[in-house]
């Protein structure tokens, strides 16, 4: 009797089972059937060209297919990647000066249509600026329409700024009268990607943080480093002795504290993967990435320092002092030993260079009765292919050349030789022209276009 009552359970069972499987198998042809979508789309800071956007799709896509997509105003671009990802590439060399329409098509594999979606895409940076403001300073932002905002309250002196290489915020170091130092970082909401022409727009503030307060004369020095995942490295050095500390800053509160012990400013890499130490000795490259801990580190002796990142391509700018009193400028190329492209008895201001190391620029200053800044343009063979003197304008002190290829564009921070009040200025890195703003700046940089759209009408899951 119990083995009679028992039996239909078993064939109960597995009939359960055939009908999952059978559900399970036409829910499958039913999503093989339904054409693909998209489900994200990021700008995408680590590029060799103008701009970038990676494109991430719900199935493998024909790569073909989705290069047909239509682009307005039509830019020099190439689609790169495969499967489900594909990559949208500005070339450089054409200044984009307006916003982009992307009509984006395409088919997955069984040439099934992806559902035709519009995206607006900003991929011009903001300016940044330190402004004159009362008895103190201020940083500000540059709106599209020209006007400025401030991102911070006035602080007595504003010694560093460093935007977020994702565009995500902008840090600052400010020093009051007392000695007592600040590390502040404002976060920003990006609007430089939407479905719609009218959701662009310029950043909106988030919080004000305040990362480190020093107490009266606790600091000796703060500095920042960031790279372009948004990473925010902060090296502070103390009067007292092991008083140093150093961490990096990730999204939200999460701090990362590093042991190291540097001579000068750390230098975040622009991949993330590493950092530039400088030591008594010269130079170390530290990797980052837990799974390389093991690697040994790489050294660079010689007294040499970082002056700029070529950000899309691994290259560096380095500049090495010589006994005799000399400078040169290095092309640092991955795998190969620094290239000497240029050397002479200047001081060397400022320099920068393109995301592929292939146009270097230099602000050489020459000493003598009439001290002059000299702009050079370089290619990486260290060939001279322009040079422009900056007449009656000179760098300001602790200015720097920050490039914008989505512009062609250099920013600095300029003073007539008389030492008046320092201004924002532009300069062509094709034609090498300077456009000095009305804006008073002590200093100036660029901050990214950044952001992540994943609000796309796909079919259910």
């Amino acid at each position: 009797m119990t083995n009679q009552a028992s039996s239909p359970r078993p064939r109960l069972l597995l009939g359960c089972l055939a009908a999952l499987a059978g559900l399970a198998l036409v829910q499958q042809q039913i999503l093989l059937r339904r054409p693909p979508w998209l489900q994200s789309v990021a700008i995408q800071p680590m590029r060799s060209g103008a701009a970038a956007l990676d494109v991430l799709f719900s199935r493998p896509m024909d790569p073909a297919s989705v290069a047909a997509s239509a682009l307005d105003p039509d830019v020099p671009h190439r689609w790169f990647g495969e499967q489900d990802r594909l990559r949208l590439l500005l070339k450089s060399g054409q200044p984009i000066a307006e916003p982009l329409r992307l009509q984006l098509r395409g088919q997955d594999l069984r040439r099934l249509p992806i559902g035709e979606q519009v995206l607006w895409w900003d991929p011009r940076p903001h300016l940044l600026a330190v402004v004159p403001s009362g008895q103190g300073e201020r940083l500000t932002l540059r709106l599209r329409d020209g006007r400025w905002q401030p991102l911070a309250p006035i602080q007595q002196r504003i010694l560093q700024i460093e935007p977020l290489g994702n565009g995500a915020g902008v840090a600052l170091v400010s020093d009051d009268s007392e000695a007592r130092q600040r590390v502040l970082l404002r976060q920003l909401s990006q609007k430089a990607l939407s479905v719609h022409e009218q959701g662009l727009g310029d950043p909106q503030l988030g919080p004000l943080d305040e990362l480190e307060s020093g107490a009266s004369g606790s600091l000796l020095f703060a500095h920042l480093s960031s790279n372009q995942r948004g990473e925010l490295l902060v090296q502070l050095g103390g009067f007292e002795p092991d008083s140093d500390r150093v961490w990096i800053q990730s999204k939200g509160t999460s701090r990362r504290m590093l042991e190291l012990k540097a001579s000068g400013p750390l230098r975040l890499l622009p991949d993330g993967n590493g950092l530039v130490l400088p030591s008594y000795d010269g130079l170390e490259l530290l990797p980052l990435n837990p799974s390389l801990d093991g690697v040994s580190r790489q050294s660079l002796p010689g007294s040499r320092e970082v002056k700029a990142f070529c950000s899309g391509s691994g290259r560096a700018l380095l500049v090495r002092h010589w006994p005799d009193y000399r400078r040169s400028v290095e092309l640092v190329i991955p795998a190969r030993p620094p290239q000497q492209v240029w050397l002479g008895e200047a001081g060397v201001m400022a320099a920068a260079c393109d995301n592929g190391g292939e146009r270097l620029w230099l602000v050489l200053r020459e000493a003598g009765r009439r001290t002059q800044d000299m702009l050079l343009k370089l290619d990486s063979e260290g060939t001279v292919l322009g040079r422009k003197s900056l007449g009656d304008w000179r760098l300001s002190s602790g200015a720097e050349l920050d490039y914008d290829p989505v512009s062609d564009q250099l920013l600095t921070v300029v003073q007539t030789s008389d030492g008046d009040q320092g201004r924002v200025a532009l300069i062509s890195g094709a034609r090498l022209t300077l456009k000095v703003l009305e804006q008073p700046a002590v200093l100036a940089r660029w901050l990214p276009a950044g952001g992540t759209l994943t609000d796309f009408s796909g079919p259910s899951r």
